[in-house]
């Protein structure tokens, strides 16, 4: 079979970084370089997932202090005895008007 040769661009850090992973792993990057193509080839697709971490709303409650969400749930009672309240149904439909759900 007819070999090409084919070249690309990386940062020069990342190359090193990776030179020595496949040393470690028995190889050079054209042989890793290789079986990343065959395997996508093969598997008609990349063979790793490629994606963006979940999205994170500001509000949620990884991004509150125990103070912030103590306040939440105390505001959340407060509404409840003073009976500002609606039909869970009505909530959630604004919930999934708001973040396109």
């Amino acid at each position: 079979m007819a070999q090409t040769t084919v070249s690309i661009r990386m940062d020069e850090g990342l190359k090193k970084e990776l030179e020595w992973l496949c040393s470690e792993l028995g190889m050079n990057i054209t042989t890793a370089m290789t079986v990343f193509a065959k395997t996508a080839v093969r598997e008609r697709r990349i063979p790793f997932d490629v994606a963006l971490p979940p999205l994170s709303h500001p509000n949620s409650i990884e991004n509150m202090t125990k103070e912030e969400f103590d306040a939440k749930i105390q505001a959340g009672l407060d509404d409840i005895a003073a009976g500002r309240v609606r039909p869970a149904k009505e909530a959630f439909q604004e919930l999934r008007k708001k973040y396109n759900l």
